[in-house]
């Protein structure tokens, strides 16, 4: 999984290199917390799931952040709604995170990759500005 995130990374970076003579100009791309916080590399996505947080990502490491896309690696925390998702559980695993589908400067999607929910799976982000 790491190893085809971090394919992914060195090929993005390296379709963008060549003679350029200018500095690169700093990613300006944001991810909304479920808060309307503007939020650039966060160590915590929430924003998956706003309503009921069903789904968090924490201790993320970024191994790449552009304005097309991010992606990193962290740990998934995902409710099991069993016996209810209000009493539920949550099964803790790592993940793989791509965020992507920019608008207006803020991601607006999500893939979540792992070994336990193969394919990865892609979400809209549901955090917003305030």
């Amino acid at each position: 999984m790491l190893a085809a995130l971090a394919t992914l990374v060195t090929s993005a970076a390296s379709a963008g290199s060549g003679s350029a003579t200018a500095a690169p100009t700093p990613a300006t791309s944001i991810v909304y917390g479920c808060d309307g916080a503007k939020l650039v590399q966060p160590r915590t996505l929430s924003s998956i799931f706003c309503a009921d947080l069903g789904i968090i990502v924490t201790d993320i490491t970024w191994l790449g952040w552009t304005d097309p896309f991010a992606v990193g690696y962290g740990t998934e925390h995902r409710n099991l709604c069993e016996p209810t998702c209000a009493a539920g559980r949550y099964a803790v695993y790592p993940v793989g995170v791509y965020l992507f589908a920019p608008q207006r400067g803020a991601f607006t999607e999500v893939s979540l990759y792992s070994s336990v929910t193969a394919p990865p799976e892609t979400y809209q982000l549901t955090g917003f500005p305030h």
